[in-house]
């Protein structure tokens, strides 16, 4: 059963900016810096289980710089559902095997959390908190307002390499039984969080991997392209990510001359051909 973690993250209500969720995580990303916050639900030893939440600052090119696990028994955040199951296992945790179709984390008391999410981000790494302007002159961001960056080729590979990284979340996201569709429509968020990219060559990167899973260009019939691939099984929907993944690397990016070499790639629509041993 789902996290239902877009509905959690909406319920803790951060003021952060630029927030988002995908897949089960949130992330956020600060003003003019390379500092992002991570937040996903923490587990156990037990598989599926969950007693809190984990926190990890990162640096886009130091890596992570700190990280918290803020327990839901330390937070009250079951206390009140907990005393009214009375006593046995499961106290203080949740589980996404949960059943009866209502969310794991039903009857949370999200207060606690919340406040010390944002004690930790208010004291620790204030730049989190702080509402998000434009990247600061001359950085390598500005040339997307100061050039045509139709014709920049530093801005072209960019949004070459935010295309690829998008496909790759597509896959990851079909080993989670997550529909193709789910995971493009947070793609943009996630380019901007990872590769430091502004919202619109989020979106530039987006629709650059879906021309590539389509086939086609973006048009009235992508909605029912997206849908017809979002009804396949999932390892087909593995196939074709996987398929359009290798055209958009055959592709030259607009600092290299020549596709690199290998196997054929195959056309949209197709899953790769085996690999002769």
């Amino acid at each position: 059963m789902s996290l239902h973690a877009k509905e959690f993250f909406d319920r803790l209500d951060l003021p952060l900016p630029f927030g988002t969720v995908v897949g089960d995580v949130y992330y956020a990303t600060p003003t003019d810096s390379p500092i992002r916050l991570r937040i996903e639900f923490a587990r156990t030893i037990t598989d599926r289980e969950y007693n809190g939440l984990r926190l990890a600052v990162i640096h886009a090119e130091r890596g992570t710089l700190d990280t918290v696990h803020l327990r839901f028994a330390e937070h009250g955040t079951f206390t009140r559902r907990d005393a009214r199951v009375g006593p046995g296992a499961g106290h203080g945790v949740i589980r996404d095997w949960h059943q009866g179709g209502l969310p794991p984390w039903d009857g949370a008391d999200l207060t606690g959390l919340r406040t010390a999410i944002l004690d930790f981000v208010q004291v620790s790494y204030p730049a989190l908190s702080t509402p998000r302007s434009f990247a600061a002159p001359g950085s390598w961001a500005d040339r997307w307002h100061e050039t045509f960056w139709a014709t920049d080729t530093v801005v072209l590979t960019r949004l070459h390499e935010a295309a690829q990284a998008v496909l790759d979340l597509a896959e990851s996201g079909t080993y989670d039984d997550r529909p193709i569709t789910e995971t493009l429509r947070n793609s943009r968020y996630y380019v901007m969080d990872m590769l430091g990219l502004p919202l619109d060559q989020g979106m530039l990167a987006e629709a650059a991997a879906v021309t590539q899973l389509t086939g086609r260009r973006l048009g009235p019939d992508t909605a029912g392209a997206l849908e017809r691939i979002a009804s396949m099984p999932m390892d087909k929907q593995r196939a074709l990510v996987q398929a359009a993944s290798r055209r958009h690397a055959a592709t030259p990016s607009p600092l290299r001359t020549s596709p690199p070499s290998g196997r054929p790639v195959p056309a949209p629509g197709q899953a790769p051909a085996a690999r002769s041993h």
